[in-house]
């Protein structure tokens, strides 16, 4: 609060000392020392930076240090020059006032007056020896200043007069400003002119060092055409500025124009032969970028030049695989008419899709019903990473129902499997959807037919818990008697998903309830191991057989105690389970709770041996 008050005080002094000398400048001296002691006020800098020139004369005449400054390092002449009184100016250096005095930011006199764009002050600081080469704290030569602020005229002037048009590589580049710019200047008669065309046609008068690039590793060139200055984009060609460098995503010029939608510049750089199978850090020729910007004429262009038809992307995906990702049929048209070919399969490492695939996948139809008229192959499998699937196989698992019509008209097979031993059967009961079952049926698929791993439809129905596939499967006929290569009928799989609406109606299909697997284990055994006393329960009320003993010895009870499950240890003791049984390596339930300290499975089968004895 007190250094407001003070601060305020302050100010009203120096307002007064101000007015002090416009009333009474004959009687007015400064003191030095008060001026060295008080820094933060200068009463000549402060009475030319408000305008009140007559008093800024009066300190002047009266001996005011014209070299001082204020609490910005701004000296007297900077301020003239921030102002524009080029009668200040020519005064402060008729006393000797440094002209290359810069302040805090680095700015001299001369930098304010290109700012200010105050052409009579800049010929007198040129005229008086001004450094036309500084730059100022931003890394801004003048030079930089007058193309920003689009003053043609100061340009040139500074240009003729010695400023170096700077090679620097950081974003103050002077060259890269001009031939990023999109506007139109005016000259003095209204006529509007390409104002960069024009600025840009300067600077290339003078330079001759066209390595700038830019922190991406973007050249003049690139630069240009980012900006959509085609004009420019010519007149650095005529320079001799390269086609095809590349910036840090190794894109040359044409890659840019095509990405940045300049496709005139890209038909122009074509033209003057640019590279157009060069790629680029992903893997990407200009054509695939035509093609991914659904440029028919321009992907024309570039085949007629030799574009490379065969090259695949990073993802593995051929050209014609692209045009269908993106639903181009013109493009695809164009492909397969310049020898694309159909089946192309990509790079089978990766996705490795033809362009019937992903026209599946995207749900394409008419698209997909194109690519069949043209001869596409119908089962042709897919690349590793997809597991090799078909395009039946990717209809289904995208839900395109009207597509997996139409591949089952054209003669699809429903039988194929792909690498996770999944077939067209299979992926429609993982999607849920019962019209594709109801499909495949009609299409004579077989219903009890195993995969690689013995699996049926109906096991894969109960396997991801659906209640109304399975039901519908039972109902086509399903077998509920087959089992996998691990002995496990679908009723197994009920029990190890603890799907009990699914057991139950698998139970009262009549499965069989005392079936066991190949490892001699019997569905009550797989309910105790999971703790699942709602299967346990019903499993007892029909009658099961409580001491089925699996491959090793071990029975129901056994893994109930192992597990720490006490319900299903006190439900299986209470039903007649014997406890005394002993596995292949001589242990029994209580063995098994002891070695997991399980106390009160302990106490319970301790008490009920004891009871039995």
């Amino acid at each position: 609060m007190l250094d407001g008050i003070l601060d305020l005080l302050m100010d009203r002094n120096f307002l007064s000392e101000i007015q002090l000398a416009k009333n009474n400048t004959s009687r007015y001296e400064v003191d030095k020392e008060e001026e060295k002691s008080s820094p933060q006020k200068n009463l000549l800098v402060y009475s030319i930076s408000v305008g009140e020139l007559k008093t800024a004369k009066s300190l002047i005449d009266s001996g005011s240090d014209v070299n001082s400054t204020d609490e910005t390092g701004k000296t007297p002449l900077i301020a003239a020059s921030q102002v524009g009184s080029l009668e200040i100016a020519k005064l402060l250096l008729e006393k000797k006032a440094k002209i290359d005095s810069v302040d805090k930011e680095g700015m001299s006199a001369i930098f304010y007056a290109v700012g200010k764009n105050r052409t009579e002050i800049i010929e007198l600081l040129i005229l008086k020896g001004a450094n036309l080469n500084l730059k100022n704290s931003r890394e801004e030569s003048l030079l930089y200043l007058a193309v920003n602020n689009y003053n043609f005229r100061i340009a040139k002037l500074l240009l003729n007069k010695g400023s170096q048009i700077d090679s620097t590589k950081n974003d103050k580049n002077v060259l890269a400003l001009s031939v990023q710019r999109e506007r139109s200047d005016y000259d003095e008669d209204g006529e509007e002119e390409q104002g960069e065309q024009k600025f840009t046609k300067l600077l290339l008068s003078k330079i001759k060092d066209f390595s700038y690039k830019d922190s991406r590793n973007c050249n003049y060139l690139c630069l240009s055409i980012k900006a959509g200055n085609f004009s420019i984009a010519k007149l650095l060609l005529e320079k001799g500025v390269s086609l095809d460098e590349k910036d840090n995503d190794s894109l040359t010029a044409l890659g840019i124009a095509l990405k940045e939608d300049q496709f005139e510049i890209a038909k122009y750089l074509i033209g003057k032969g640019a590279n157009v199978n060069v790629k680029d850090r992903y893997n990407q020729t200009p054509l695939m970028i035509a093609i991914q910007e659904r440029k028919t004429d321009l992907a024309e262009l570039i085949i007629a030049k030799g574009g490379d038809l065969h090259v695949k992307d990073n993802e593995g995906y051929s050209l014609l695989a692209i045009a269908a990702k993106q639903g181009d049929k013109s493009m695809v048209e164009l492909l397969l008419e310049k020898g694309s070919n159909l089946d192309d399969l990509g790079s089978v490492k990766t996705h490795g899709k033809t362009a019937l695939m992903v026209a599946v996948e995207n749900g394409d139809e008419p698209l997909v019903r194109y690519l069949l008229d043209k001869g596409a192959q119908i089962d042709l499998a897919s690349g590793a990473s997809e597991y090799s699937k078909t395009a039946l196989m990717f209809a289904i698992q995208n839900n395109h129902i009207g597509i997996v019509k139409l591949l089952l008209e054209r003669g699809a097979n429903v039988n194929i499997e792909d690498k996770k031993g999944y077939n067209a059967m299979t992926y429609a009961i993982e999607t849920g959807n019962a019209n594709f079952i109801e499909l495949l049926l009609s299409k004579n698929y077989p219903i009890h037919s195993k995969n690689r791993y013995g699996k049926t439809p109906l096991i894969y129905a109960v396997e991801y818990g659906s209640l109304s596939l399975t039901q519908l499967l039972i109902d086509k006929g399903s077998d509920l008697h087959l089992r996998d290569n691990n002995g496990q009928g679908a009723i197994f799989y009920a029990t190890l998903k603890g799907n009990f609406a699914i057991f139950k109606l698998l139970a009262d299909k009549g499965a069989d309830l005392n079936a066991v697997d190949v490892e001699g284990r019997s569905l009550l055994i797989y309910a105790s191991n999971r703790g699942d006393n709602n299967i346990v329960e019903y499993l007892i009320q029909k009658g099961v057989d409580l001491n089925v003993q699996d491959r090793i010895g071990k029975t129901a009870l056994m893994f109930a105690a192992d597990k720490g499950f006490k319900e299903i240890v006190k439900i299986l003791i209470s039903k007649g389970a014997d406890p005394k049984i002993y596995n292949n390596a001589n242990m029994n339930a209580l063995q098994y709770a002891q070695k997991n300290g399980y106390k009160e499975i302990i106490e319970l089968l301790t008490s009920t041996n004891k009871q039995r004895d």
